[in-house]
């Protein structure tokens, strides 16, 4: 929603998301009361529970499916930026203002990637700092090899190996091997990582086809990877890995002998459960504020920018001699007394 969503639409949807949809899945797969929940407690909790529960260590589908189904539809609803699609329908390419920022946004996220998943151990004492090791090599391994087929697929596609898709596909990789992380030997985590990035590229590339304008293609990473680690989660487990991050009970990966395709089933099923209720909720709050009018901002911010309509002035200074502050300034007032005077006007 980047670019074009208004501040209104950015405080209403966080609300929902964080309040009400997201706890709703993590109460489902992570709760010792869930239904799909892999941890549930049969003595404290009562009701349906779809046995044995979802393997999603560290948020592949809980976490990552959550963000991506909701921003398809967010984005979908929403509608392009302006110039986005020419007049025959056609992408036209929006670069990145700095490709070193993507980059370094990256490594900071993959950084962020080993508190996340070796943190999800929720302990460091005893076995625990072990299966944290375990989870660090397996993330660094599922990264490495994202970034890696990314950018062969970038590579393949246009012919050259761009920045952008590199750290998509490093993201990409990230968030597929989350569900499994725990489970998998360290190189189904780097096989899991380089399919992932694989997903991530070509469904962007598909979400493009659809007139569907994700900046970030952040569906392509979270929801596209999300859910192929939800796959992989019921595929690449061990036995011996299974029963020191879950129990003897837990049912081991399909690719294994002796281990079936339960868990593969109830992993699918569980992503399936996670895309429906968040697209419906997510196409609800959405809907509702475009039919009110308070979603999207104005043509004319749009095009000045929302750095200078909504902050007063711009991220970027384009001049040489650095006197680009002064300047935007300027031109940040002018435009805000314009769009003043403009609103004054639609109102009488």
């Amino acid at each position: 929603v980047a670019e074009r969503c208004s501040f209104l639409g950015y405080v209403i949807y966080a609300i929902f998301i964080t309040g009400f949809i997201y706890p709703v899945v993590v109460h489902w797969i992570w709760s010792p009361y869930g239904w799909l929940s892999a941890f549930r407690d049969p003595e404290i909790a009562s009701g349906v529970w779809v046995s044995p529960g979802v393997i999603d260590f560290a948020g592949s589908g809980v976490v990552h499916m959550v963000g991506g189904s909701i921003s398809l539809v967010a984005a979908a609803i929403l509608g392009p930026r302006i110039g986005r699609f020419d007049a025959t329908g056609k992408m036209v390419s929006m670069v990145p203002h700095n490709s070193a920022f993507v980059g370094l946004g990256t490594l900071l996220l993959w950084f962020g990637w080993f508190g996340f998943n070796s943190g999800s151990t929720l302990a460091l004492s005893a076995k625990f700092i072990l299966l944290a090791e375990k989870v660090a090599v397996g993330t660094t391994l599922a990264a490495s090899g994202g970034g890696i087929a990314a950018i062969c697929m970038c590579f393949v596609k246009d012919g050259y190996l761009d920045l952008p898709h590199l750290c998509n596909g490093i993201l990409g990789g990230l968030v597929a091997v989350c569900s499994a992380v725990a489970v998998s030997e360290p190189w189904a985590c780097w096989v899991i990582g380089f399919l992932g990035g694989c997903v991530e590229f070509w469904m962007a590339v598909a979400i493009q086809k659809m007139k569907v304008d994700d900046p970030l293609d952040a569906t392509a990473v979270h929801l596209g990877g999300g859910f192929f680690g939800l796959i992989c989660g019921g595929l690449f487990g061990t036995r011996l890995n299974t029963d020191a991050a879950y129990s003897e009970d837990q049912p081991c990966g399909a690719f294994f002998p002796g281990c079936g395709g339960q868990q593969l089933g109830v992993n699918i099923l569980g992503g399936g459960m996670i895309m429906i209720w968040c697209m419906s909720m997510a196409a609800i709050v959405f809907g509702s504020m475009k039919l009110a009018g308070i979603l999207r901002i104005s043509q004319k911010e749009e095009h000045i920018g929302l750095d200078v309509s909504y902050h007063g002035s711009a991220a970027y200074d384009d001049t040489l001699d650095g006197s680009g502050s002064h300047k935007y300034r300027q031109h940040a007032k002018q435009a805000i007394q314009e769009a003043i005077e403009e609103g004054d006007e639609q109102q009488a």
